[in-house]
C-alpha cells in the first residue's frame, strides 16, 4: 500500500523561460513546457522520481480535461478522474526569468456540479482503504459544497487512511476541524489559518490546539528560510541546503510533500523524513517545471539539510 494523491482542481500547466521578462514587450515563446498539473500531480511526479508510484484523483472537464486525462495516461500515471461538462479545466502559466523569479498566472477553473462531487466522494470512499495515506493538495475547485473536505477526512479515517493536506482557506480549516492528521502549508497560508504572525512558537501553539482534534503533524515551509514542523515527536527546525543557483522554485513545496510522504510510508524517523523532504525541495529548484527532481541529487541535498529538534 502507498499513497493516493488527491488533486481536485487539475490543470494544464504551461511553463516558459523568458530571461529578460518585462512589461510592455512582446515575447515569442520557444519550447514551452506543457504538462498535466496542479500541486498533487507535481507530488506524484516527484514521488515517481523517488521510486514510488502514486495514482492521482480529481475533477476534469471539457477539452482541457480530456487533454489532462490523456497525458496523465501517456506519462504512465494511474488516474481516477471524475469528469463533468461544466466548462473547461483550468490553465496555469509560469514565466521563469534568469534569476528564477516566476510570475504565476493561474485560472480558477469551473464550478464542479453537485452530482460530480457526490460521485467523487463515493469513489474516494472505495479507494481510501487501499492506501496508507491520502495527500490532498492544491487549489480548491470552485463550487464545492460545504463539508466536502470534512467528508474526505471522515471517509479516509473510516478506511484507516492517514490524511495530509496542502491547501488553504476555509477548506483547510474544515479539514482540520474534521480531524485531518497532517498539514503541510507555507508561511502565508499558516498566517491566514491562525490569524497571527508566523513564529516557531506559534507553530507549536497551533499544533497543540489542534492536536485534540486529531492533528499529528503540522509543517510550515518558508521558501529558502527554515521549515518548522510540530508533531507528536516535538518541534523541529529544518534549514534547507544552500543552492549555488536557482532555476525555478515553483513546485518546491510539492517536492517537499513528496519527500515527506516517501519517508512516512517507508518508516523513516521524523528527522530523516524532514531531511529527505528538504533535499527533494532543493532538487526541484534546479529544474524548470514543477515536481521534477533528480533522486541522487535529492539524496545528496538531504544530507546537507540541517534538521534539529528544538522543543
Amino acid at each position: 500500500m502507498n499513497a493516493l494523491i488527491v488533486n481536485l482542481n487539475l490543470s494544464v500547466d504551461k511553463t516558459v523561460v523568458v530571461p529578460d521578462f518585462e512589461k510592455g514587450r512582446i515575447f515569442r515563446l520557444a519550447d514551452p513546457v506543457t504538462l498535466p498539473g496542479g500541486k498533487g500531480v507535481n507530488v506524484a511526479r516527484a514521488l515517481r522520481s523517488l521510486g514510488l508510484e502514486a495514482p492521482v484523483a480529481g475533477f476534469a472537464s471539457g477539452h482541457n480535461g480530456r487533454w489532462i486525462e490523456g497525458h496523465l495516461k501517456r506519462e504512465g500515471f494511474r488516474a481516477f478522474i471524475e469528469r463533468h461538462s461544466a466548462g473547461e479545466s483550468r490553465v496555469c502559466y509560469t514565466i521563469v526569468d534568469r534569476r528564477g523569479v516566476t510570475p504565476d498566472l493561474n485560472e480558477e477553473g469551473p464550478p464542479v456540479p453537485a452530482a460530480s462531487q457526490s460521485a467523487f466522494l463515493k469513489k474516494f470512499a472505495s479507494l481510501a482503504p487501499r492506501f496508507r495515506a491520502a495527500a490532498v493538495c492544491g487549489r480548491v475547485s470552485a463550487g464545492l459544497k460545504k463539508g466536502f473536505y470534512a467528508a474526505l477526512v471522515r471517509k479516509a479515517a473510516a478506511g484507516g487512511c492517514f490524511t495530509i493536506f496542502d491547501t488553504s482557506g476555509p477548506a483547510l480549516a474544515e479539514a482540520l476541524a474534521a480531524g485531518a492528521e497532517g498539514v503541510k502549508i507555507n508561511r502565508g497560508e499558516f498566517e491566514e489559518l491562525c490569524g497571527c504572525r508566523f513564529s516557531p512558537a506559534r507553530v507549536a501553539e497551533v499544533f497543540r490546539s489542534r492536536k485534540r482534534h486529531g492533528l499529528k503533524t503540522l509543517i510550515v515551509t518558508d521558501g529558502d528560510k527554515p521549515t518548522y514542523a510540530a508533531s507528536l515527536f516535538g518541534l523541529w527546525r529544518a534549514k534547507p541546503p544552500r543552492l549555488a543557483r536557482l532555476k525555478s522554485a515553483v513546485g518546491a513545496g510539492d517536492s517537499f510533500m513528496a519527500g515527506f510522504l516517501f519517508g512516512f510510508l517507508n518508516g523513516f524517523d521524523f528527522g530523516r523524513t524532514l531531511k529527505l523532504a528538504s533535499g527533494c525541495a532543493a532538487s526541484d529548484c534546479l529544474s524548470v517545471g514543477a515536481g521534477f527532481i533528480d533522486r541522487p541529487q535529492a539524496l545528496a541535498y538531504a544530507q546537507k539539510a540541517a534538521v534539529e529538534k528544538i522543543g
